[in-house]
């Protein structure tokens, strides 16, 4: 596949995003439309740092700039009649620019990027608070069954996409947990995340000793674009009800040379999670693990 043409597949994968997020937009779909554009945005950003000549330098700007604006979008939706910095309509030319952006120098950006900021930032501090409160609401009472899972990355020339399909975990409570789920994080030696953390929707098969999701997750980076030392964390979470919050139950890591095509079991280790990997402790002798299978895109 040519450099033209994955840019072309990856500015229609990116356009049919943007279109479904305005439409939940625009239908009034405002928890929709904001789990949307921070995909969106967070897809945005991948392909505006990666090493990967995919897009001039001149292009990544252009979709930074996207990335911005919807973020702002997200501010509006969340405290309506108080931010105003980025409209409907302001996506709507935004979209077309995305659109075009293989077809004309970028320069003319159809939104003021940084008056649009500034606008954003006078909203009060009081309010901003009251909306990461009722964001947090909004997980617990839809989002959260839905997960986070982002769509597979393009396999660019030379390089390996990763999906991680999780299968199951064993747990010799596995019936009690309500609304489990897992997070899935990629970091390097130190614990720094390199890609977005995603979560998987919540299970709903329980067996005797096993929580069943079989859910693919895509690693948002090729393998080889990965540091030297990268691990993937998984992260078993589930909701308690008397606390209303979320708590981690164990978690599980696979380093790199652990990442071969095919199934894994991986063990199964004591909260907190230890992104450096200094202090880890087995949650149990028995043998429960955390299934998965490992696939390779070209």
């Amino acid at each position: 596949m040519t450099s033209e043409e994955e840019q072309r597949q990856a500015i229609l994968a990116l356009g049919k995003s943007f279109a479904q997020c305005t439409d939940f937009d625009l239908w009034g779909q405002p928890i929709e439309a904001i789990d949307g554009y921070k995909r969106l945005s967070r897809q945005l950003d991948d392909f505006a740092n990666t090493e990967i000549p995919l897009f001039s330098d001149e292009q990544k700007k252009v979709l930074r700039k996207i990335g911005i604006c919807l973020d702002l979008r997200c501010k509006a939706l969340q405290a309506p009649g108080t931010v105003n910095g980025i409209l409907l309509d302001d996506l709507k030319r935004i979209g077309n620019t995305l659109d075009s952006i293989l077809k004309q120098r970028c320069r003319d950006f159809p939104v003021d990027v940084t008056a649009a900021q500034l606008q954003a930032r006078t909203l009060p501090s009081s309010q901003n608070r009251v909306q990461e409160s009722d964001e947090v609401d909004d997980d617990k009472q839809g989002s959260r069954a839905k997960g986070s899972l982002l769509p597979r990355p393009l396999a660019y020339s030379g390089m390996r996409v990763l999906t991680v399909k999780i299968e199951r975990i064993g747990l010799k409570d596995a019936t009690q947990y309500i609304e489990p789920y897992i997070t899935v994080s990629v970091r390097d030696a130190t614990g720094t995340e390199l890609t977005a953390a995603q979560d998987t929707p919540v299970a709903t098969k329980k067996e005797s000793k096993c929580i069943v999701f079989n859910e693919e997750v895509h690693i948002q980076k090729s393998i080889e674009s990965l540091p030297n030392g990268f691990s993937i964390f998984f992260e078993f979470k589930h909701f308690k009800p008397k606390k209303n919050m979320i708590s981690t139950k164990c978690w599980a890591f696979m380093e790199r040379d652990e990442v071969k095509e095919g199934p894994v079991a991986l063990e199964l280790y004591q909260k907190p999670a230890d992104y450096k990997r200094k202090n880890i402790k087995l949650l149990t002798v028995k043998p429960l693990y955390l299934h998965l299978k490992i696939i390779f895109n070209t």
